[in-house]
This record gives structure tokens, sequence and C-alpha cells, in this order.
């Protein structure tokens, strides 16, 4: 499936975290992404393997990203129990890029490592707001993430947070970043 995705990225600190998941009053759920890469991989590209309740190979591609506002080409492709444990032992070729995703990669992606994310969804006004607390690599960080198909809608969020709940905009390096960051250190 072949999709683009408009999405605002806000880096929070871990009180402001707190303060909208009160306000939420949700529980978050788990889900966890396996990182996978190549030498020389384009560093706007994205591979990974996500788990919730199901299994989802998944590339995105970032086309724009502008005052933390990212536009993506993502596409993704469900994955049996047994096609994901053998990717995440062996990595993804080349052909299964093709033919899954229809992508084009110069190798195998080989498993870097994962990323749990406790996700909090609710929605705030018009928006439909993703609270994440992100684990990886020693680290812990906070963000929201709203996606909309109008990217004004996304300006005035940013506003409405920072009038409402005293929340400033940071913006958020996507989360594969942060990950190759802290991989690499």
């Amino acid at each position: 499936m072949k999709n683009i995705e408009q999405e605002l990225k806000m880096s929070l600190t871990e009180r402001e975290y707190a303060l909208l998941c009160e306000f939420a009053q949700k529980e978050p759920t788990l889900q966890t992404n396996w990182y996978f890469g190549y030498r020389d991989m384009p560093q706007d590209m994205m591979v990974r393997v996500r788990q919730k309740e199901e299994f989802l190979l998944c590339c995105k591609r970032r086309l724009a990203d502008r005052d933390g506002i990212t536009v993506c080409d993502e596409r993704e492709y469900p994955l049996s129990y047994e096609h994901a444990g053998y990717i995440l032992q062996r990595g993804v070729t080349a052909d299964e890029m093709r033919k899954l995703l229809n992508v084009h990669v110069d190798g195998t992606l080989l498993p870097l490592g994962k990323l749990e994310t406790y996700r909090t969804k609710f929605a705030l006004n018009e928006w439909n707001l993703e609270l994440d607390k992100n684990l990886y690599l020693g680290q812990t960080d906070f963000e929201l993430e709203c996606e909309h198909n109008d990217v004004s809608e996304l300006n005035k969020l940013k506003n409405y947070l920072y009038y409402k709940f005293g929340v400033p905009f940071r913006p958020s390096k996507p989360k594969s970043e942060r990950f190759w960051e802290a991989l690499n250190k």
C-alpha cells in the first residue's frame, strides 16, 4: 500500500508528555519497530518491521520537511508471523523490497535493532494526537505526532498546544533518525 503522509512531529519533555497523557486519560499501547539498513542507504529512507496487533513491513521516504511537518511516501505490506520472524533474523532482501513494496534498494537490509513505543492515542478538538514514549539503545524520549491532510491545521495545532497547555513547539527528528544517531555513538 502506498500513502502520502503529512505529519507534525513535536519533541516533548517528560513533564509535557505527562501533562498531555493526563489530559488524554487513556492507557498507552506498545508497538515495536525493528529497523533495517545497508551500507550507503539514502538518509531520507527508513525501513522497519512494526509489530502492533500484526506485523507490517514499511518503507518511508521523506519528500519534504519544514517547520516540524514532514511529508513522506509511506509503503506498507502486512507480514505473517512466520515471514516477520524470518525477516527479523536474516534481513529484508532487495527482491522482497521490490516485490512487496515496489521499492528499489541496492542490497539486503540487515536488522540493526529495535525501538519500543508506548503510544497514547486521543482526540483533541479536530486533531487525532499520538503521544509517544520511546525506548531504544538505552535512551528514552517523548514526542507528539499528528497526521492531517491539511497542513494549515497542523500549524494551528502548534499554537493551540502552546496557548492551552504551555507546550512550545520544538520539532522532533524522525524516530529512525534518532535511533541511527544513538546506534552510531
